[in-house]
């Protein structure tokens, strides 16, 4: 089944105002392009709880990024970051490509967590700001009944 398809029937199926679940799926997309890694979604259900935005949505906006793209995605805001921040490092992975040899490389410089962060965000923000409207279109059709694929 297509990823797209299935995000708009997990958002669609959320009993919730559809800007409050909107607005907790951008955050949720924002959150997952940080190198917050395994608080992402700690972070998500604090912050969705202290706006009242659409915690299930969060999540579901969190996960967005997942094994198969994070690679790549990571590998992109490591670049950009690393030119917004003008830092010459450079991020090795070992030949462990374990979840703990992720989290080694990523931390073992405050360099390389700081330019995937600059480089997530400058990626994150349109991500987000797309997702928020995506997901809007989507939770219209759902008000109006239409069955269109809108994402």
């Amino acid at each position: 089944m297509n990823p797209f398809i299935k995000i708009r029937e997990k958002l669609s199926s959320i009993e919730a105002n559809p800007s409050k679940i909107s607005r907790g799926y951008a955050l949720g997309v924002l959150l997952g392009t940080t190198p917050f890694i395994g608080t992402k979604v700690f972070i998500a259900l604090i912050l969705t709880w202290l706006l009242k935005w659409s915690k299930p949505a969060s999540i579901i906006g969190v996960y967005h990024i997942n094994a198969l793209t994070g690679p790549v995605f990571y590998s992109a805001a490591f670049v950009v970051g690393k030119k917004l921040t003008g830092t010459q490092t450079e991020f090795f992975l070992s030949g462990d490509l374990s979840f703990r040899g992720f989290i080694s490389a990523v931390t073992g410089t405050s360099e390389v967590f700081f330019a995937l962060l600059a480089g997530g965000l400058a990626l994150g923000i349109p991500m987000a700001l797309m997702a928020y409207l995506a997901s809007r279109v989507v939770l219209r059709n759902r008000k109006r009944g239409e069955q269109k694929p809108a994402i």
